[in-house]
């Protein structure tokens, strides 16, 4: 499992050279923020590394731990884990990265955005860290703080005799299911003692018998630190899939474990006190992990839930709310509501603003944890005012605004001060977070004291040493925040609940020292590293603070400018000057004028007003006046980057009065009009939006010469609306005169035809006829056929290819005489494969590449809109009653939304099936196992097909393996090992499998269902086996370590292939989710090499056609793997001349055995031929054949049988059973079966719909090359 963010940007000088229209520079990435109001670090999340940071973060407040580990100074991962314990400790951020850390542990395949348990993270790490420490002086940390003892006991009930077994543990695993609480599991687990009679009875030694004994475990040892594991995860049988137990089970803050201990008197000190709760949210198959820890030194600062302040995210740059980043609901919609003002919402309004902020709607975000929206507002009616009639929300009692100035206003207010002062204003509003400071408010390790929010809060101070027992704290991630101990209850029960307990010794005392100081312990090289880094930060936090606060301005002078047409235009013949400014948007308007006064110097003289002015397609036009509030900060009158600057006197430009304000905000029409022959003129300029339609008319007269009388106004069609359609041409009529150019709906870039009333009825076509000529080669005619009311009408529509599919569409209804269909109507392309995919109305005939005669069907149902997409789902395996069917979506959509509306549509559960892309033809290909990502970023668009396939895919780089525990193996009468462990070992065993059967066995009888194990394809064989003894069955089994765990994979319900090497991962040994394993449990350790077969013998009992039951054999073909080597080798296992020896390999699937022969050597050998090659011919081939190759392919699993030929000396070849014969019979059966089907399958109609084969993954047999 274990295998540069700042940019600076400074603005020189006042003025600079313009660049091209639009650069302005890029905004600078901002430094991590400070600590919040705890004072303590989060740790940031790395994808999916929630697991790691809650245990880091319980490791880094265990003292002992923390001090232990800051001591020792080799190897690379405790090394990395002191610099990252020390800037947890000491840096001044609110969060910190583990990526040294995990680059230490050779995390180099994303291993970072794979799930994982923090059980399992805790044993690994561990394991690593002592690995690490070998060989020092603190190679003994872990074992010293973590590991315990405890004693495995069988009492014979006959002769008394006591068989024990020390285990050492690192953290006890207690099961949940069917316990109120953890001293009710333990009870059961170390107290009573479990009754061994009946079938599960044990053989005892001394009384070399079955007799009936009790079974039961005690502590014979206790760590400083004792953890608990709690299996909220089980397996339902009856529905083969995982779940989690969400049942209460409370645990308490303090323990004594002394009843649980076997020697209480020696085990004195056993009081035990809760310090981290280790909380999962989510199921059995992902979730969260965050942590509750106590804060036994008091470094950070307890402030009690009710007196913290609400202090909402800010953007530095612009100092707005930053919605997105608000976790709170009651935070983020009282937020909101304060922007809407004290009269309040709708709660329809109120969601909707609540999407447009963040992005994410209340159902999305807080309706599983919260409920509905007005159920919550109903909750917190001591914030919000709920009238239930007519839907309105405000909130009760008035306060701050939500837009809190940003740091810039504090550093505005300090600007007067000297350094010192500054850092004395800082240490006296609020507390520090060490003991010794210096003069300048800062630790000895260069933390600053305070921190700065965007909202006051109230000044903390830190928690008495007394009530330090009390100060708990929530590590989430990159968040921390103080919770009252009451809290920890919440996590008895439900989907978050307690996870991992640690519980410290109470009697470890801490130095009077270490309370409330962070440095206690730590090295002088560390405290080196972390002055150093926050030096860089607070260097970087000034910079950000310069950059973000330094702003370009376009300074435009009046005397370059002329008023025409509505709005400001250069004058002719002279260039705009633009001159730009750059200055610090915290200063004052009056600095902003000395300023450009000083760079315009002899071009400006006399009184100055400053206008926002914005160039429009019309001109430039002048809006906000900014000279008469010249106390106020250049970014609070609404100057930002890029902003242009009007300077002039306030009153005329070139003579003329120049108005100002959005209200005279001009739109550039352009003005069509005749000249003559059929000729026409364009003319364009802007008109004010609030001009009446009158204005306009005596306007457009002086420019046409055409009598105000005589003129008509028609607004030409427009093709490229806000909507997508083409509207029609409009005749402004007299009676609108009094209407404004803005309630008329005029836009920048409108067309206006002004002709007379006489030309208009000669003329006698529409406008566009005369101002804009239609050619044949722009139209294409399209045949329509119509699906909707059942008539199946057809006709020809002629359009132009710049005509949307939605005016298409229009046409046809028009045609067909029907109205708009409830629940709306689309248009499909017909072609020789079907129909395709539902088309979008805002595309064009052109684009969608329609050409005369193209055929398109008008269906019933919505088309899609632009950010949606049609998928075509097919299912596999079929589900009666469920044909093929189409799925809309949005193409933001996930995978995994995906999946649930298409799983919904179908009426199935979307736990046990997946999607499936699909190639061109139409067959199943890469399943899309990422469930996180977008449609649009797994590569699928519109009309595609997908299949929906059954079983349920793991997360990606996992893999979800039924495991099945087998009997042991049986030996045989000279198999070796512990006669006595193999008697436990073997009545152990034989208990599980006779007290728990499992229909999922899918071999012989005895076969245990262990589960489906989910782990990382990166892990090892030995992680595999030391999380299959954390299985439930598995706790009772008789297994002294991982070594006594044989794993094999299982074909055909038979045990087959070996699973070897323990550092192997699951990856190199070609293990997937395909695979099914099972693991036996032997009587002594195994380790076995590639060289060793794992073969199963069954010799023929004489003068009949059965054989023994199978016993097996570990063939070391290092020596040799002819048939004269196996011969011999199974001849001196059953005592028997080798000249009596015939061997056949057994093919259960085609029930049939093929005899192994030694072929005969005639003559001399060929010279040249090779050593342990040829073969070939019957039965085998050269004396060198090798039977690892064809036509034996001996491997792991297979079945010999054996057969003394003294007994059957004419049949010798023949190996067959009565089993066999029926087997062959039934095969035939079902042969015939299959024949007779394909037959009727021939002669029946083409019309039926044919039946799909079910897909069969291809094998490739490859020799082990390892």
């Amino acid at each position: 499992m274990f295998g540069n963010l700042f940019e600076d940007d400074e603005g020189g000088g006042l003025a600079e050279p313009p660049g091209p229209p639009g650069a302005r520079k890029c905004a600078p990435k901002p430094p991590p923020p400070s600590r919040g109001g705890t004072g303590l670090c989060g740790i940031r999340n790395q994808g999916a590394t929630c697991y790691l940071n809650s245990l880091l973060q319980t490791l880094l407040f265990t003292p002992e731990f923390r001090g232990k580990t800051l001591t020792v100074f080799v190897r690379v991962i405790p090394i990395q884990l002191q610099r990252l314990f020390a800037k947890l400790l000491l840096v001044d951020q609110e969060a910190y990265s583990t990526t040294e850390l995990t680059d230490s542990f050779g995390w180099t395949n994303s291993e970072e955005l794979q799930q994982h348990d923090v059980q399992e993270l805790s044993r690994i790490l561990f394991s690593a860290i002592e690995s690490s420490l070998v060989g020092t002086s603190g190679q003994e940390l872990i074992a010293n703080l973590y590991h315990g003892t405890l004693v495995n006991q069988i009492i014979c009930g006959v002769c008394g005799r006591i068989s024990t077994r020390e285990e050492d543990f690192q953290d006890l695993t207690v099961a949940v299911a069917g316990y109120p609480s953890l001293q009710h599991a333990l009870t059961d687990q170390y107290v009573e003692m479990e009754r061994l009679e009946g079938k599960n009875q044990y053989r005892c030694e001394q009384c070399n018998r079955l007799v009936n004994a009790r079974k039961g475990a005690r502590l014979k040892k206790l760590p400083p630190i004792l953890s608990f594991s709690l299996l909220r995860f089980s397996y339902d049988y009856v529905k083969w899939e995982r779940y989690k137990e969400t049942g209460k089970f409370t645990f308490p803050k303090e323990l004594d474990m002394a009843v649980f201990c076997q020697d209480a008197e020696q085990e004195t000190d056993t009081m035990y006190e809760l310090f981290s709760v280790v909380i999962h949210k989510g199921s059995a198959h992902g979730g969260h992990y965050h942590a509750y820890i106590r804060d036994v030194d008091g470094l950070g600062v307890w402030i009690p839930p009710e007196d913290q302040e609400v202090a909402i995210p800010t953007d530095p740059s612009t100092g707005k709310v930053d919605y997105i980043e608000v976790s709170n609901p009651t935070q983020l919609l009282k937020a909101i509501l304060q922007q809407v003002g004290e009269g309040g919402t709708t709660v329809d309004k109120l969601s909707q603003a609540l999407m447009e902020q963040t992005g994410v709607s209340w159902n999305k975000r807080f309706k599983k944890q919260y409920g509905p929206i007005t159920r919550f507002l109903k909750k917190y009616d001591d914030i919000f005012e709920l009238n239930p009639v007519v839907n309105w929300v405000s909130l009760k009692e008035p306060s701050a605004p939500a837009d809190m100035p940003d740091t810039a206003a504090t550093n505005t207010e300090t600007d007067g001060m000297s350094g010192e002062d500054k850092k004395g204003e800082t240490l006296s509003s609020q507390d520090s977070s060490c003991q010794e400071l210096d003069v300048g408010g800062k630790c000895n390790c260069g933390v600053n004291v305070g921190t700065e929010t965007s909202a006051v809060k109230k000044p903390a101070k830190r928690s008495d040493p007394s009530d330090v027992v009390n100060c708990w704290f929530d590590f989430n991630d990159s968040r921390v925040r103080p919770i009252p101990e009451s809290e920890i209850q919440t996590q008895y029960q439900g989907k978050e609940s307690a996870y991992m307990l640690f519980y410290r010794r109470k009697s470890l005392n801490r130095p009077l020292e270490a309370k409330g100081l962070p440095t206690y312990g730590m090295q002088a090289w560390q405290l080196a590293e972390v002055i150093e880094e926050n030096s860089r930060l607070q260097k970087e936090r000034e910079e950000y603070d310069t950059a973000v606060n330094t702003i370009s301005v376009d300074v435009l002078v009046s005397h370059e400018y002329m008023y025409q047409g509505g709005a400001l235009q250069t004058l002719p013949g002279c260039h705009s000057n633009v001159m730009r400014l750059t200055l610090d948007r915290r200063k004052s308007v009056e600095d902003l004028k000395v300023s450009i006064r000083e760079m315009l110097g002899s071009l400006w003289a006399g009184p100055m007003c400053l206008h926002i002015a914005k160039q429009l397609p019309a001109g430039l036009h002048l809006y906000d006046c900014v000279s008469g509030e010249d106390s106020k900060r250049v970014l609070d009158v609404g100057i930002a980057e890029g902003t242009q600057l009007f300077v002039w006197d306030g009153h005329q430009v070139g003579g003329l009065a120049v108005p100002s304000g959005e209200r005279w905000e001009p739109v550039a029409i352009s003005i069509i009009h005749g000249t003559g022959a059929g000729c026409h003129s364009n003319t364009s300029r802007g008109f004010a939006k609030c001009s009446a339609l009158g204005e306009l008319r005596v306007l457009v007269s002086d420019l046409t010469n055409i009598p105000v009388q005589a003129l008509v106004l028609t607004k030409l069609s427009d093709k490229s609306g806000e909507t997508g359609e083409n509207l029609p041409s409009v005749v402004l009529h007299n009676s609108q005169d009094g209407s404004s150019l803005q309630v008329l709906g005029f836009r920048d870039g409108d067309r206006l035809l002004a002709e007379t009333k006489t030309s208009r009825r000669k003329r006698g076509g529409s406008p566009e006829e005369q101002t804009q000529g239609q050619t044949d080669a722009s139209q294409v005619t399209l045949s329509i056929e119509e699906h909707c009311s059942g008539n199946k009408l057809a006709a020809d529509i002629t359009v132009d290819t710049q005509e949307t599919i939605g005016t298409v569409k229009v046409l046809a209804l028009s045609q067909f005489e029907l109205d708009d269909l409830h629940g709306g109507c689309h248009l499909r392309i017909v072609n020789n494969q079907g129909t395709g995919p539902p088309l979008y109305e805002d595309q064009t005939v052109e684009s969608v590449s329609l050409r005369t005669e193209a055929r398109l069907r008008l269906q019933p149902g919505k088309a899609p809109a632009s950010h949606q997409m049609v998928l075509y789902v097919s299912m596999l395996p079929s589900v009666d009653d469920v044909a093929d069917f189409e799925v809309l979506t949005d193409k933001k959509a996930t995978i995994g939304d995906c999946l649930r509306q298409t799983c919904a549509r179908a009426g199935i559960p979307p736990e046990k099936w997946h999607l499936r892309r699909t190639n061109w033809c139409g067959e199943a290909e890469d399943p899309l196992n990422d469930l996180d990502i977008t449609l649009e970023a797994a590569g699928l668009h519109h009309g595609d097909l997908v299949v929906l396939q059954e079983g349920r895919i793991p997360p990606k780089g996992f893999v979800c393996i039924p495991v099945y525990l087998y009997p042991s193996p049986e030996q045989g009468m000279l198999g070796g090992g512990d006669s006595g462990m193999l008697g436990w070992i073997t009545a152990g065993v034989n208990s599980l499998l006779h007290a728990k059967p499992d229909g999922r066995g899918g071999g012989d009888s005895g076969v245990l269902f262990l589960g489906d194990l989910e782990i990382s394809r990166e892990a090892s064989l030995l992680d595999l086996k030391t999380q299959l003894l954390t299985r439930p069955h598995m706790k009772d089994a008789p297994v002294p370590t991982p070594g006594f765990l044989r794993v094999r994979t299982v074909e055909g319900g038979r045990p087959a292939r070996v699973l070897r090497g323990g550092t192997q991962t699951l990856k190199y040994l070609k293990i997937n989710s395909a695979t099914q394993l099972c693991v036996q449990v032997l009587p002594q350790e195994e380790d076995l090499n590639q060289s060793v077969l794992v073969l199963n013998l069954r010799r023929r009992i004489p003068n009949s056609r059965e054989y023994t039951p199978e016993e097996e054999l570990l063939w070391d073909t290092s020596r040799g793997a002819t048939p004269s080597v196996l011969k011999q080798v199974i001849a001196d296992r059953f005592v028997l001349p080798v000249e009596r020896v015939s061997v056949a390999k057994h093919f259960p699937e085609k029930f049939q055995w093929l005899p192994i022969q030694v072929p005969k050597m005639s003559g001399k050998p060929t010279k040249g031929k090779k050593k342990g090659g040829g073969g070939g011919g019957k039965g085998g081939g050269g004396g060198g054949a090798n039977l690892k190759k064809p036509p034996y392919m001996l491997k792991d699993g297979d079945t010999l049988g054996v057969k003394d030929l003294q007994f059957d000396p004419y049949n010798k070849d023949d190996f067959s059973t009565p089993t066999d014969d029926a087997g062959k019979e039934e095969l035939r059966r079902v042969e015939e079966e299959k024949k007779q089907k394909r037959q009727q399958g021939k002669n029946s109609s083409r019309g039926g719909k044919k039946e799909r084969r079910p897909e069969v993954g291809i094998t490739i047999h490859v020799d082990d090359f390892r």
